[in-house]
Parts: C-alpha cells; sequence; structure tokens
C-alpha cells in the first residue's frame, strides 16, 4: 500500500511515504500525520551529535 506524502518528513521519498511499521507517535499532529519528524531538524541533530 502506498500512501502519498508532500511533507518534508524523514520518511518521504519522492513524495510516498517510506514508513513501514508502526512507531511511537512524534506528537505533532500539527502536520496531519501522527509519525511526521521534519527531515531539516533530524539532519541538524546528526551533524550536532557527530561534533
Amino acid at each position: 500500500m502506498s500512501i502519498n506524502c508532500s511533507e518534508k518528513c524523514i520518511y518521504e521519498n519522492e513524495g510516498i511515504c517510506t514508513l513501514n511499521r508502526i512507531i511511537i507517535s512524534s506528537g505533532n499532529i500539527s502536520s496531519g500525520c501522527p509519525y511526521f519528524k521534519d527531515k531539516n531538524e533530524s539532519q541538524k541533530n546528526i551533524h550536532n551529535s557527530i561534533k
């Protein structure tokens, strides 16, 4: 099953949600998706943890 996704989410790839398992909700209901995680924020956190 394909779920369309137009958000800048870490699970989005070419307009499709790639999340293939149930995970804990992000708690961010304003995006319309309970599993939304901002792609830009996630990359910032990765870069900060490497430093």
